[in-house]
């Protein structure tokens, strides 16, 4: 399997997973705005060519997921919503095994 099937795979798997989290919140998927260095990235994605998309879009996610790990493990040692530590509970490993998965694809790139 080429790496774009491996990212197309991920990015369907990841939409799934981030529906299932938003009902688990009671919110809307895809309403809240992007943050305005996201907005920029997503410009600068639909921008590149193929062959480059599939390494930049990786090396973003590994960023995103990072930084989605640390927010989720800062809101499970000092939250105050029950209901959202335990999505934040839920979604560790997830994003840990993204981050693995992540990982070897920047490895194919």
């Amino acid at each position: 399997m080429q790496l774009a099937e491996h990212v197309i795979n991920f990015a369907r798997a990841g939409i799934a997973e981030q529906v299932q989290v938003a009902s688990a919140l009671a919110a809307e998927p895809g309403a809240a705005p992007l943050r305005p260095d996201h907005a920029t990235l997503l410009r600068q994605l639909e921008a590149t060519p193929a062959g480059r998309f599939d390494r930049m879009y990786v090396q973003g996610q590994i960023r995103g997921h990072r930084e989605l790990l640390a927010l989720n493990s800062s809101y499970l040692r000092g939250g105050s919503n029950p209901q959202e530590q335990q999505v934040a509970q839920m979604s560790l490993p997830i994003i840990q095994r993204h981050l693995a998965i992540l990982s070897s694809l920047r490895e194919i790139a």
